[in-house]
C-alpha cells in the first residue's frame, strides 16, 4: 500500500473490530473487573454530579430504606 492510498471506511471499521477483539481477549478476569469498577465509579460520580440535594436526598432515603 502506498502513502496516498488510504483505508476505505470499511476497512476501517474491520481494523478497529480486530483490535478491539485482540485487546479484549487477552483481558484478564481482574483486568475485566478492575475496568467495569472504573467505569462505575465514574458514572456515578457523573450522576451525583448532576444531582440536586432534594435528588441526592431522595436516593439515599432510596438506597438506605431511611428517613432523612
Amino acid at each position: 500500500m502506498s502513502e496516498v492510498e488510504k483505508l476505505s471506511e470499511e476497512q476501517v471499521e474491520k481494523l478497529e473490530k480486530a483490535l478491539v477483539n485482540r485487546i479484549a481477549s487477552n483481558l484478564t478476569l481482574s483486568e475485566l473487573i478492575d475496568i467495569v469498577t472504573s467505569l462505575s465509579v465514574k458514572e456515578v460520580k457523573d450522576q451525583l454530579s448532576a444531582m440536586t440535594n432534594e435528588e441526592k436526598l431522595q436516593t439515599y432515603s432510596e438506597v438506605f430504606e431511611e428517613n432523612v
